[in-house]
């Protein structure tokens, strides 16, 4: 399929696809005269970056990942639960670091003064 197939069936923009390709992430086959020819695996693989991405991974992190996770192969030295588990383990920390953001933010708002929270919030 054409990009903007693909791109309308991922729910993405075809520039977000050719990122995905300068990236190294998907590598679409070129037809005789140029443009990029999807095929199922390679739609499922620009799924799994899409999904991956919105999960937190950068393009980066994801080279290993994807080698790895593709049709199950398994690549030396990538453990794909252990990556995802730091991953999840990254986030869970950037969380605690928001919420503890937040009460600080908050505890200061709750004791600033009056003509204070009425100037901020204008």
């Amino acid at each position: 399929m054409r990009i903007q197939d693909a791109a309308r069936r991922l729910g993405v923009s075809a520039r977000t696809l050719r990122h995905y390709e300068a990236a190294g992430l998907i590598v679409p086959r070129r037809t005789s005269n140029g443009y990029r020819s999807y095929s199922a695996s390679e739609v499922e693989r620009a799924t799994w970056v899409r999904d991956l991405i919105a999960s937190g991974f950068s393009t980066r992190e994801l080279r290993n990942l994807l080698t790895a996770l593709e049709d199950g192969r398994r690549t030396p030295g990538v453990n794909c639960a252990a990556v995802m588990q730091d991953k999840l383990d990254q986030i869970d920390r950037a969380i605690t670091t928001l919420r503890k953001r937040r009460r600080a933010l908050s505890a200061r708002l709750a004791g600033a003064k009056p003509q204070q929270q009425t100037r901020t919030r204008q």
